[in-house]
């Protein structure tokens, strides 16, 4: 598996995870994801990516150096960008679906949106694009 992937995976898994939570005081760790250690590495650059992309906000950030995926974000939640980001729809191949769909399929494991290209053709691609609108 590319890492373009497992990053996207990530995103997904957190992004899933904010959208079931709503709006409240929580913790979010690498653990709660539900994946394989070989994705605890992206775990803290998909958060920073997400916050400065300004799709989500966060208290305080408990990560050990080097890289390891372990700590902890404080309050992470959804902006309302991010919310209305979720809700456009977003060409990815031949499909067009709601932002947030995909991110479930992906999150649930019955999909990745990398297979049909370059960063630009895949959800990570359309995330992005979206973003820019």
């Amino acid at each position: 598996m590319e890492n373009l992937e497992k990053s996207e995976i990530v995103i997904s898994k957190i992004l899933s995870l904010l959208m079931e939570w709503g709006i409240r005081e929580c913790e979010l760790e690498f653990e709660e994801l539900e994946l394989d250690d070989e994705f605890r590495f992206f775990f803290f650059p998909c958060i920073e990516w997400l916050t400065d992309e300004g799709v989500i906000r966060t208290g305080e950030i408990h990560g050990e150096l080097g890289g390891t995926g372990c700590g902890s974000v404080m309050n992470p939640v959804l902006t309302s960008y991010g919310l209305n980001v979720l809700g456009t729809r977003i060409q990815l191949g031949e499909t067009e679906e709601k932002l947030s769909d995909a991110v479930k399929k992906v999150s649930a494991g019955s999909r990745s949106y990398a297979q049909f290209g370059d960063f630009v053709g895949g959800l990570l691609g359309g995330f992005t694009k979206s973003i820019g609108s």
